[in-house]
């Protein structure tokens, strides 16, 4: 499990007010607060110190938003157009994410625990430090992504798309898949089960023998 610190952990106040989205908007910016149950309309945004409970991004248009140090529980963000933005010390909890564009964003110490984010499209973002934790990933699209230090913890990555993408450091060895596309020449120094191992090997056009 990736090692919690100051680095990977939000930093939220102890105790934070709870205001709506449009109390706490200001000319683009909220911070320092809780927002709870509620839908929020799209528009770019910096978020900093942030909890959301039980919200819901509304629309698509939430591009080139920023988000430093925040927490999200039990949030639905499916479908949002999440291009372009920057997530720093965030951590996502049995959050839904189903079809999320997520292209060309940098995540950065981010933790997602528990969460669906099937579909979800990764393409050509910056990932590191990054964990997904006891997560839904089926046909999640990680293509050509600038990843280090990436965690896939016991979650379920069928049929994910890697093309194009360094697998260096990547741990995938507790999770689960009985299909994922990769570039063969960059599984170098992937971590994988021994199952894995072999799917992997087939991919390179070994033929295994008893």
């Amino acid at each position: 499990m990736m090692k919690k610190n100051k680095k990977t952990e939000p930093m939220l106040p102890l105790e934070l007010q709870t205001f709506s989205f449009i109390e706490a908007l200001d000319d683009g910016y909220v911070h320092d607060c809780r927002i709870v149950s509620e839908d929020l309309p799209a528009g770019k945004t910096h978020f900093d110190r942030v909890l959301f409970e039980n919200v819901r991004f509304l629309d698509r248009e939430w591009g080139r938003s920023e988000f430093a140090d925040a927490v999200f529980i039990n949030c639905d963000l499916s479908n949002a157009d999440l291009s372009g933005a920057v997530f720093h010390r965030v951590k996502f909890e049995n959050c839904r994410m189903l079809g999320t564009d997520f292209t060309e964003s940098t995540i950065r110490y981010t933790r997602f625990e528990e969460c669906r984010i099937d579909y979800a499209v990764f393409g050509f973002s910056h990932i590191s430090d990054v964990s997904f934790e006891r997560s839904i990933l089926r046909q999640a699209d990680f293509y050509e992504v600038d990843m280090k230090s990436a965690q896939f913890l016991a979650s379920d990555l069928n049929e994910a798309n890697f093309t194009g993408t360094s697998l260096k450091g990547v741990d995938f060895s507790s999770s689960r898949f009985e299909e994922l596309q990769v570039t063969p020449e960059l599984l170098l120094g992937c971590k994988v089960s021994t199952d894995q191992a072999l799917l992997f090997a087939r991919k390179l056009g070994l033929i295994i023998t008893e």
